[in-house]
Formats: structure tokens, sequence, C-alpha cells
């Protein structure tokens, strides 16, 4: 019985944040990028995206709970260490992408808001900027992929 709700914690974990990355990067943010400007588009993101990483954080907290506990019970193979290590790798790419990532974003964007009214941007902030935006992007597919190796280790066991 312990096992299966060891497994069970573990496709939860994996399950939610397959599903995280897939809903906002297929789903939600091509239709608010399509539905609203600019400045509510950075508004709502803002909001979202602390909430979106503590989500992954959790999952990540759940799934190396789970693998391991499974590990400690059924003895740590070459699958369990595995699944343990994406579990640590998933979480710290979440929690980088928390903080400090993402404030550092904001902080650079608002910049560059301030410089474009004034009609000045700074190219070297603006490539900065958008070096700190492909980190977040290669990090979520990073995790995405992650997550669904995760899946066939843990379905396949």
């Amino acid at each position: 019985m312990g096992d299966a709700i060891l497994h069970y914690g573990q496709l939860v974990a994996t399950s939610v944040l397959v599903g995280k990355v897939v809903l906002l990067s297929f789903v939600v943010a091509p239709i608010l990028a399509k539905t609203l400007k600019r400045e509510p588009f950075s508004a709502v993101v803002r909001r979202l995206f602390p909430a979106y990483y503590l989500l992954g954080m959790a999952a990540a907290g759940l799934g190396l709970l789970s693998s391991g506990g499974t590990g400690l019970s059924e003895g740590w193979r070459g699958g369990q260490l595995a699944t343990l290590g994406l579990w640590v790798l998933i979480g710290a790419a979440e929690a980088y992408c928390r903080s400090p990532l993402t404030p550092q974003s904001n902080a650079m964007r608002d910049r560059l808001n301030d410089q474009e009214r004034r009609g000045a941007v700074d190219p070297a902030l603006e490539h900065a900027w958008e070096r700190l935006h492909q980190r977040s992007v290669w990090l979520n597919s990073i995790v995405l992929l992650a997550g669904l190796i995760l899946l066939g280790l843990i379905v396949g066991r």
C-alpha cells in the first residue's frame, strides 16, 4: 500500500508539472499575447509567473518526497536515482526562474519601458533582457522535457 501511494504521488507531481507547462506555453500565453495589448499582457504575466513557478516547486517537492520514499522502500536502482536527479533539476530550475530570474527580468523590462517612453532604448539593455527571456524559455523547455522523461520512467515501472 505504501509503495502504491508513493508511485501515485510521483504521478500526480509529474502530471501537475507537465500540465502546467503545456497549459501556459501552448494555450494561456498565446491567447493572452493575441488578446491583450502589451501593458495589460505584462501585468497579467507578472502576476501569473510567480504562482506558476511556485506550483512547479511544489510539484518538484512532492516528486522528490515520493521518489525518495520509493528509493528507500524499493532500493536505489538506476531508474530511482535518475528520477530523483530529474526532480532536483526541476526544483532548481523552478526556484531559479521564480527568483532571481523573474524579478531581474521584470526590473530590466521596466527600465526598457521607461527608455521607450523617452524615445531612446539602450541596445545593450534590450539584448540583456532578451537573453534573460530566452533563458526562461529554455529552462521551461528543460522542465517540460524532464517531466516527460519522468512520466516514462514512472509509468514504465
